[in-house]
This record gives C-alpha cells, sequence and structure tokens, in this order.
C-alpha cells in the first residue's frame, strides 16, 4: 500500500536550504515487528546502528535538489523538442518534401514556449510527485490543450493552417511526449537505486505506522534514505531496526548532525501542536516536512485539501461510473476489442492450426468465471492444455480453490500451449467476451466461479465493476504476485477508476507482454 503525504512547504525560505520536490515512496507497505529500545538519550541507544553520530551522510542533500532541478530543466527541453519534430513532421506528411511556409516556420519557432508553459501549468515538471498514472493523464491533457491553443492562436492571427496538419502533429506530438516522459522516469529510476536522488530522512514517530513508513521509504526507487527516528512521546520504540536519534525538542540538531534533507512525520504518532513544532524546527533548517494522511491506496488526483474553519481536512473524490462514464467506457471497448478481433484474425487461424495439429481435443476452452455484481459467464480462451486437464494428477499443488490459484510449470500445458501461455496469445479470444459485453478491456481478472464462491466476502469488492483482460495486477506482477498483493491491486484499480486509467493500462500492457513477465 503506498503510502500518501501533505508536503508542509517553508513559509521562510533559507538561502540554498530550500527543499525541492520529491519522488512518490514505494508501490506497497508491509507488516512491521516492533522491537524496544533504549531512549536516545543513553548513549547506548545510538552505539549500534545506521544513525550513529560517526554514520557520514552518504550523499550531499544539495546534490540530490541540483540534480532535480537539471532533470526538470531537460523535461522542458524535451517537451519542447518533442513540439518542434512533431509539427515538422506533421508538415512532411502532409506536404512531402516542400519548403515549409514562413507562417508555419514561425509557429515551429514560437510554439514550444508556449507549450512548456502549458506543461508547467499542468504540474510536468514535478514528476516525482506524480504517480506514473498521474504523469500520463496529466500528459495527455497537456498536450491536447497545447494543441488547441496553437488552434486559437492561429485563428486570432488569421493564418489559414491546415486542420490536418494539426490533427497530425497532435498524434506525433503525444507519442512523442509519451516516449520522452518514459525515458525520464526510467533514468530518474536508476538515479535513485544508485543513491544519486536519495534524501537522507529522518521519520518523526516511533509507532507501527513510524515502522511502516521507514519500510516504504527504503525502497530502491523512493528518493529517499531512512536514517532513524525521531521520538515523539512516550516509550522510544525503533519499529523497523533504525536507531532513535533524538526527540521532537532537538529536531533542528538532529537535522543538521545527520544532514536530514526530508522529515517525515507519521500523523497519528504526535498531536497538531506537535506537528507545528516539527513545522517550525525544519522551516529553520530549511528542510520539507511531509505528514502521512494515514490513508489506503488512493491516488492524490482524488484528493483536495480543505480548510473547516481552523481545522484541515482531506477530502476524497468518489470514483463512480456514470451513465455517461459506462457509455464511453463501453464504446471504448467495443471499438478497441472489434478492431482487435479483425486485426488478429489471421493469427486465429494459425493458432487454430496449431492447437488442431499437434493435441487432441476443441481448440477453444471454455470456463465459468464471474464478472460485474457476481454474474457468471463463460470465457473464452485457447486451449493450452491437454484434452483430459480436468482429472491429470497434481503432485503437490495448492487447494485450486484459493484465490488467484494459477500452478507454475503446469505438467497439464501442451507443447503449443506453454507457447501460447508465455507470450499470454491464449487470452485473445476474451475479445468475442468484451464485444458481447461480458467483459472489459481493463478491469480485474474474472476468476473461475469456485474460487469466488470459497472466497466469496475476500473477493466481493472486485465484482463492483466488469472483469477485465488486463488490468492493474496483470501489468504490476501478474501470476508472481500473493493473492493478497493481487488484490489490493485490483482494490486500487477500483478506488481510482478513470478512462485516462484503462489507456495506461492498456499501453503498459503491450510492455509487459514483451517481456513476458509473469506469464506462465
Amino acid at each position: 500500500m503506498s503510502p500518501i503525504f501533505l508536503s508542509m512547504k517553508n513559509a521562510t525560505r533559507l538561502s540554498g536550504r530550500e527543499a525541492d520536490e520529491f519522488d512518490e515512496v514505494a508501490d506497497r507497505q508491509r507488516g512491521v515487528d516492533l522491537s524496544v529500545v533504549k531512549s536516545p538519550q543513553e548513549p547506548e541507544a545510538q552505539a549500534d546502528g545506521p544513525g550513529r553520530e560517526d554514520d557520514a551522510p552518504a550523499i550531499d542533500p544539495s546534490d540530490a535538489r541540483r540534480r532535480y532541478k537539471a532533470i526538470g530543466v531537460g523535461l522542458a527541453a524535451t517537451d519542447a523538442m518533442c513540439l518542434s519534430l512533431a509539427l515538422v513532421a506533421a508538415w512532411f506528411v502532409r506536404n512531402g518534401f516542400t519548403l515549409m511556409d514562413l507562417d508555419y516556420v514561425l509557429v515551429v519557432l514560437l510554439a514550444p514556449l508556449l507549450w512548456v508553459a502549458v506543461f508547467h501549468g499542468f504540474g510536468l515538471y514535478a514528476p516525482q510527485h506524480l504517480h506514473p498514472a498521474q504523469e500520463f493523464r496529466r500528459t495527455l491533457g497537456a498536450t491536447s490543450f497545447g494543441m488547441l491553443l496553437v488552434m486559437v492562436g492561429s485563428f486570432w492571427s488569421e493564418s489559414s493552417f491546415s486542420r490536418l496538419w494539426v490533427a497530425i502533429t497532435w498524434m506525433f506530438a503525444m507519442f512523442l511526449e509519451l516516449l520522452g516522459r518514459h525515458a525520464w522516469r526510467r533514468y530518474q529510476g536508476r538515479l535513485k537505486a544508485d543513491g544519486r536522488l536519495a534524501f537522507r530522512t529522518l521519520i518523526v514517530g516511533t509507532n507501527e505506522e513510524a515502522g511502516r513508513l521507514a519500510l516504504a521509504l527504503k525502497a530502491p526507487t523512493s528518493g529517499f534514505e531512512p536514517i532513524g527516528f525521531i521520538a515523539a512521546s512516550g516509550p522510544s520504540i525503533s519499529p523497523d531496526g533504525l536507531s532513535v536519534l533524538g526527540r521532537i525538542e532537538t529536531l533542528g540538531h538532529s537535522i543538521r548532525e545527520h544532514g536530514a534533507g526530508c522529515v517525515f512525520v507519521a500523523s497519528t504518532a504526535i498531536d497538531a501542536d506537535g506537528v507545528l513544532s516539527v513545522a517550525q524546527a525544519a522551516r529553520q533548517e530549511g528542510v520539507e516536512v511531509r505528514v502521512s494522511a494515514n490513508l489506503p491506496e488512493i491516488l492524490t488526483s482524488r484528493l483536495t485539501v480543505q480548510q473547516v474553519g481552523s481545522a484541515m481536512a482531506l477530502t476524497v473524490k468518489p470514483v463512480q461510473l456514470s451513465g455517461t462514464q459506462n457509455l464511453l467506457k463501453r464504446a471504448f471497448d467495443l471499438g478497441i476489442a472489434s478492431m482487435g478481433v479483425i486485426g488478429t484474425l489471421p493469427l486465429w487461424i494459425l493458432i487454430a492450426l496449431g492447437i488442431r495439429l499437434t493435441s487432441r481435443g476443441p481448440v477453444f476452452f471454455r470456463q465459468q468465471r464471474i464478472t460485474k455484481g457476481g454474474r457468471p459467464f463463460n470465457v473464452f480462451k485457447f486451449r493450452t492444455m491437454v484434452e483430459d486437464a480436468g482429472s491429470y494428477h497434481l503432485e503437490q499443488a495448492p487447494d485450486p480453490t484459493a484465490p488467484f490459484f494459477k500452478p507454475q510449470n503446469d505438467p497439464r500445458l501442451t507443447k503449443i500451449g506453454s507457447i501460447l501461455r508465455k507470450a499470454s496469445l491464449d487470452e485473445l479470444p476474451q475479445l468475442l467476451n468484451v464485444v458481447r459485453g461480458e467483459m472489459s478491456l481493463v478491469g480485474p481478472r474474472p476468476l473461475p466461479a469456485e474460487q469466488v464462491a470459497a472466497n466469496l466476502e475476500m473477493l466481493r469488492p472486485r465484482h463492483e465493476v466488469p472483469a477485465g483482460v488486463t488490468g492493474w495486477w496483470q501489468i504490476n506482477g501478474r501470476s508472481d504476485l500473493n493473492p493478497e498483493q493481487a488484490l489490493r491491486l485490483d482494490l486500487f484499480y477500483i478506488e481510482n477508476w478513470s478512462l485516462t486509467l484503462d489507456l495506461y493500462i492498456l499501453l503498459k500492457t503491450v510492455g509487459v507482454l514483451l517481456a513476458r513477465r509473469g506469464a506462465y
């Protein structure tokens, strides 16, 4: 589960000490075992462990800030280049290799400046604040809005730009922007993994939530390096083996002594006055404070901060498939699935021939699965197992009624079935289920009826939306995940559904299929 944080910006900024924006924390958190340690005032409490006094900072916080700023500049330059390339490519596609008119040349030279301003307005130069799906959605929005401004500008200047040229530019720009953003995110991931974008971090609190934060921040791609805890009140306990480095009253000293570049606060560990004390101490040191909202996996695009009198509240926007949204999702599914069936029909014929020539039995496999509202339906697949697979004895087989049960190295697979499974080509007939309205392109994978019946209460939330050919679970580990992880990912999708999230999952699915991760 990914924690959500509220960033507290410093009212007074100290020269050279301003905290930059940070990346999201790890994808999931695990359970924590608490172990009592001695008070931080006692010398023995810091004698061993990663937070001791002679433990020099692994990285100067200012280095990571400079790198983040350099990445922001690089992103802006990449965005400008993407638009310029898209404008020029669209001209040649429409007009062939002819000299560009002066009006078009001016657009190529001036539009990138407006483009960068639009992307800045959409908050796209702080991708470390964004979940990848949110960055994807904002990139779609910024690209479309930017092209709209180009069209408005051409109308205002009374220039007659080709509508086809604008449409082609939009398609090229969208492709180049998504490609460029993906490359930059991978680059940032490598920098975080080797510690060059990691901020030394103090965690205020010594309770179980503080331990979960420490585990989340320890992920190689989190962009943070937890170095120890700051005790708030009560007994000093170290939830994750890190040392307790001080108390709230001496937070400023701890920040300086250990070279911290960020402070995280476990919201359940201290009261409002304690948070204010932390914010004041961090402000004096020029360090940003993040307060855990202690919420489950919810995209921050669903959250708004609201002042209610003297109190502050987080509003969580509900996610509901309205009539219009259902209609759009169905139209999207029907259009893509129909084109998919027609486009892959030759492949269907080849697969069918391969199955019939190499094993006995039918080409297609049908099994009762469960979709939205607990409604049963027959899912279609290309047959990948021997004809009498149901009576085949599996040694050391787990309970087939266990949710998400799928044995690895299944001896019942035929030779061609094994190939189809690894390439996920056995799932192609499910496009027919989508056309028939029994499934969606994106959603929780439909589970066999016996698995659902045996785990009805646990799996009931998955059936609030239509079952899907692919989903959030599939692009984040597939069959390599345990049932708890898979269910948590399905619930994340349900809590954060949107058409842009569906599109993001479809595009990510292509990469997962090519990599063949978790396919068996």
